[in-house]
Order: structure tokens, then sequence, then C-alpha cells
């Protein structure tokens, strides 16, 4: 299964430790450049999750509305601070979508801030 930037998969991201976000299944996008994800290295990738729309969304994350496009059913908060590199194992299914490119370079900037680069 080829694995291509800015698409979003449900994976399992456990076991975890300490503040790494938790075990359960969980919304990413796939942020690595395709040349790395074509090879049996690892992807990287921004997790995701759910929470009250009452709850503020903090500068180290990108909230992602859902569309047809992207596939997520739910506002979906993309959490920069906890860049991942996976292993190709734990694409076990079809990507259910793909994120905008406007939502993209937001999830890039951020990662940026999140990271100290320019």
């Amino acid at each position: 299964m080829a694995i291509l930037r800015g698409e979003v998969y449900f994976v399992e991201l456990g076991p975890t430790r300490g503040k790494e976000i938790d075990i359960k299944r969980r919304p990413v996008v796939v942020l690595s450049i395709n040349d790395i994800n074509f090879k049996p290295l690892v992807v990287t990738v921004i997790p995701g999750g759910t929470r009250s729309s009452e709850q503020r969304v903090f500068r180290h994350e990108v909230k992602v509305e859902p569309s047809a496009a992207n596939g997520l059913k739910y506002s979906t908060i993309f959490q920069c601070f906890q860049i991942k590199a996976i292993d190709h194992g734990r694409f076990d299914a079809a990507p259910v979508g793909r994120i905008s490119p406007g939502d993209l370079l937001k999830i890039e900037t951020t990662v940026k801030l999140c990271l100290g680069l320019p």
C-alpha cells in the first residue's frame, strides 16, 4: 500500500509512556515526504484527537473540520508537538481521506513553530 503525504489514516499509536498521546486508535495526517514514505523506513505523522468545542485550541495545535475529502467525522485537533515516526505496519487500513492543501500548510507552519524553525 502506498502511503502519501497529506493522507489521513486511523492507526493504533500504543504502547505509550508518560505524556505521549494515548493508545487508542486515532486519526493521523502523514507529514513525511513521499520519497521517504515509499521506502521501507518509517512514516512521520501528526496525531489528532477530539475535544469539546468550548475547549481552547493552543498555538501548537491545528483544528481541522470534517469534510468528505478528509474523511474525518468530527472536528479534529492535530497536535503538532506530538510528531511521531511510525512503522508501515501500523497502517492496516486504507486512508479515510486527504487533508486540504490549506490545512496541510497550517500543520506545516505549526510544526515549524514547535521545532523552533524559521
